[in-house]
């Protein structure tokens, strides 16, 4: 099943969606190209931990966008054009909703995956494979308050960066198995599309107005960069706001599937327009 929906990717989408996570990836590259300081490593300026430019921000706030352009939509073009109501006389209709819900996360993972490493990589081929000196390197200002698991990043940076992918990359999947399951609730495809992106943006402003007494962001915006921009970053809090990402998925996911199962599905009795 995961091997047919595979196959119905959009691979127009797919490639935009690639192509849009690349080229502000190529972007950050070529700022830094303009001027290459000596003591610089990979690891103090690459995509996630680049302090300097505005394009981290850029690319982290439109992660949700990015991941969820192939696969967001896909349960619910299928639902509005029929074909969903045949695959499922073919397979269990629980064993048919995981499989999108698979399709949705893997596409998204996989394409902040590939954007996030290919720009590591290529500053490996700029910079000295050398281990950052938090005095050397102080002009970056990585602390505790902005940067996870601190003692990591200066003891193994590339495994740190790694982690700092892996991370990233699950919140792609995580978006776009987000808005795969909030579509079904929307009658608008472009609205649909577009959730991950709105409640990115409308927890980063909420963010700025209730704060929590750590001053600790719970705005994915800011704890998916390796170096927090301009917020504080809190392990506790970031792991807290994971978890109720992925509960909203796996309860929407079900509650979606019992509303399919039902039939009641039809572009004209969707809640959000």
């Amino acid at each position: 099943m995961l091997s047919f929906l595979s196959l119905r990717l959009p691979k127009k989408r797919l490639w935009l969606a690639v192509s849009i996570a690349l080229a502000i990836s190529c972007l950050q590259m070529t700022q830094i190209l303009n001027f290459i300081p000596v003591g610089e490593s990979p690891y103090t300026r690459w995509l996630s931990i680049d302090p300097f430019n505005f394009t981290p921000i850029l690319f982290f706030i439109l992660l949700p966008l990015i991941a969820s352009i192939p696969a967001g939509s896909l349960l619910k073009n299928d639902a509005d054009s029929g074909l969903l109501a045949k695959v499922k006389l073919h397979s269990p209709f629980q064993k048919v909703i995981r499989s999108y819900v698979g399709i949705a996360f893997l596409s998204g993972f996989t394409i902040l995956a590939i954007a996030l490493l290919i720009n590591l990589l290529f500053y490996f081929t700029i910079f000295p494979n050398i281990r950052p000196d938090n005095l050397l390197n102080s002009n970056i200002l990585l602390i505790n308050q902005n940067t996870m698991l601190v003692g990591l990043y200066y003891a193994h940076p590339l495994l740190h960066a790694a982690i700092s992918i892996l991370f990233a990359s699950l919140w792609g999947g995580l978006f776009s198995v987000f808005v795969m399951v909030t579509s079904v609730w929307i009658k608008n495809s472009f609205v649909a599309l577009s959730t991950g992106l709105c409640v990115q943006i409308l927890v980063l402003m909420l963010n700025s107005f209730l704060t929590l007494p750590s001053l600790a962001s719970y705005s994915p915006a800011d704890f998916l960069h390796e170096l927090s921009p301009n917020a504080n970053i809190n392990l506790t809090v970031t792991g807290i706001v994971t978890l109720l990402m992925i509960i909203y998925c796996i309860s929407l996911a079900q509650i979606g599937e019992k509303r399919l199962v039902s039939g009641d599905f039809s572009g004209n009795h969707c809640l959000i327009s």
